[in-house]
């Protein structure tokens, strides 16, 4: 996996060291984001719109919220426990609603939890931020458009979904620039077979699961499909690397998109096709 150097942190708190929820039962396996806490430090960087007034005056500070992670994954009961402004907390909130959950397990079964996660603003870090991940606003799709004279002129018809909602099924699935032969190309490229999975003969298929943001940026990574071996962490990484889609879009919006791809880790046998992404 890739060493990356996060300026901004975002710190979870157990809410005691033997695991115990806030609501006051046991739990055997704790909250978490799909994708765990390397995945909420990504995706704050690489969603983080510092506000402008904020960045002007060098204001920062943590956003702390309250919540509870229902057992069939939906978040309820948001509640600001520490406060930044105004501008900071609403830019923490949006950045919030943009992440999914995997309940607590009680005796292997789902149950709900209540949970809490602090988000860190930090002002002078955040130019750094912006140069590792090559830009400091979204650049929304547009698509072309071709005159009566052949031309080529940029005509933006496509509104952003505000709602949030995630779409498993839109008029037009996200793809990647250039299309699946590119996605295909870029995998077979970039994939490094785990040394761990070849010395213990370890092949199967891994399916990455991930949200396509209207912004066209990848979040929520997470592994729908283990395949063991460190083959888990290489399609990651590779995930990782996908900077950029054209978004989902329905109702002549750019909406968020649930997909999946699955990597095939295969060894003494041709590359196969990855380039299928999935709903899931």
């Amino acid at each position: 996996m890739r060493k990356i150097i996060f300026a901004v942190f975002i710190i979870f708190y157990l809410i005691s060291g033997n695991s115990i929820a806030q609501n006051g039962f046991n739990v055997d396996v704790l909250p978490s984001n799909i994708g765990g806490n390397a995945e909420f430090k990504r995706m704050f960087n690489e969603e983080l719109i510092y506000p402008e007034y904020a960045l002007k005056k060098k204001l920062g500070g943590t956003v702390t919220f309250n919540f509870v992670i229902m057992k069939d994954s939906t978040v309820t009961n948001i509640k600001i426990k520490k406060s930044g402004n105004d501008d900071i907390d609403k830019e923490a909130m949006r950045l919030f609603k943009l992440y999914q959950w995997v309940p607590a397990i009680k005796d292997g079964e789902y149950v709900s939890t209540a949970w809490w996660v602090t988000f860190n603003f930090n002002p002078k870090k955040y130019h750094k931020i912006c140069e590792n991940r090559g830009f400091v606003n979204f650049n929304y799709y547009k698509e072309f458009k071709i005159d009566s004279t052949g031309n080529h002129q940029y005509f933006d018809k496509w509104e952003i979904d505000s709602t949030q909602k995630i779409y498993y099924s839109p008029e037009l699935l996200p793809m990647y620039p250039k299309g699946n032969f590119a996605l295909q190309d870029f995998i077979k490229a970039n994939l490094e077979y785990p040394r761990q999975a070849q010395v213990a003969n370890i092949q199967g298929t891994v399916m990455v699961r991930f949200v396509v943001e209207p912004n066209g940026l990848v979040t929520n990574i997470g592994i729908a499909k283990s395949t063991g071996g460190g083959c888990d962490q290489e399609a990651v990484r590779i995930m990782e690397m996908m900077m950029k889609w054209h978004p989902g879009r329905n109702n002549h919006k750019l909406v968020r998109t649930q997909m999946a791809i699955p990597f095939y880790f295969v060894l003494n046998n041709e590359f196969k096709d990855n380039s299928a992404g999935e709903q899931h």
